[in-house]
């Protein structure tokens, strides 16, 4: 896997732009240094996120969470750019918190925005041009431009968001909870599966982790890790050619039955269905 870095038009310590084009290795892995994902379309382009497939038409964005799997097909066609950050470079007041711990990046699934005003020559004159005049600048002034181009992007997406009922959520403290256990979920379901593994991490108790996650996603903490774990044994069964054997060891499996018997317990198929997809 190469390094986001190398991909780049333009990086910095927790904020990267780079165009689809120079998107060599097609994928994204985000677990270990927890980016958001902004992705912004200029012509037709196919997006895989974790076991999803999304379509993204001129001029829509999509708004990727932390600790998923991306991948994009037909990059050296399509004309686009992709934006990632870390919440330690955004956050910079409470506001800025409470739009990126939001359903804008950790809702059901992800959110796809249009906005035709904003096309091609608006986004690299207002976001691009900009930054590459603040790169040969000072890593302060960047981190500031760089801070606003994002905010700009985010701030439309977020108050439609916002107003859809279906994506209103009660408390911020539950949220941001539920958003740090669904990154360690990301990193940690192939080692670790227990709830209690991950209220240790957050420093709550069990029962306080998963009263969260109900209140705030309509599912049990419990649910949601196996979520996430068969969404990337499905990804291993579609996308790789490894046996289902070598499958089951790399997702935490020591017998293969154990593993046949979890994938059809959670998505109603045997393993051997997603193969022949």
């Amino acid at each position: 896997m190469t390094p986001l870095s190398k991909f780049g038009n333009i990086t910095s310590v927790g904020f990267q732009l780079f165009s689809f084009r120079n998107f060599v290795d097609r994928t994204i892995e985000q677990n270990e240094q927890n980016f958001f994902t902004i992705m912004k379309a200029f012509e037709p382009i196919n997006v895989r996120i974790d076991a999803e497939k999304y379509h993204l038409t001129n001029d829509q964005m999509i708004f990727i969470g932390p600790g998923r799997y991306i991948e994009l097909s037909n990059t050296n066609a399509g004309k686009g750019y992709a934006i990632c950050f870390t919440a330690a470079f955004y956050e910079r007041s409470v506001e800025d918190a409470a739009t990126i711990n939001s359903p804008l990046f950790f809702g059901e699934f992800p959110l796809l925005y249009g906005d035709a005003s904003f096309g091609e020559d608006a986004f690299n004159q207002l976001i691009v041009d900009r930054l590459s005049r603040a790169r040969m600048q000072s890593d302060r002034v960047f981190e500031l431009v760089a801070h606003h181009c994002v905010e700009s992007l985010l701030l439309d997406a977020y108050h439609e968001a916002a107003a859809d009922s279906k994506l209103q959520l009660k408390s911020a403290t539950d949220i941001g909870l539920v958003n740090q256990f669904s990154i360690l979920v990301h990193k940690y379901c192939k080692e670790y599966t227990h709830v209690q593994f991950y209220a240790d991490q957050l420093h709550v108790t069990a029962r306080r982790l998963t009263e969260a996650c109900l209140a705030t996603t309509g599912k049990t903490a419990k649910s949601m890790i196996l979520a996430v774990l068969v969404q990337q044994a499905v990804r291993y069964i579609k996308h790789t050619n490894l046996s289902i054997s070598q499958i089951s060891y790399e997702m935490g499996f020591n017998d293969e039955s154990n593993f046949r018997n979890f994938v059809k317990k959670q998505t109603g198929h045997i393993p051997r269905v997603f193969r022949m997809q």
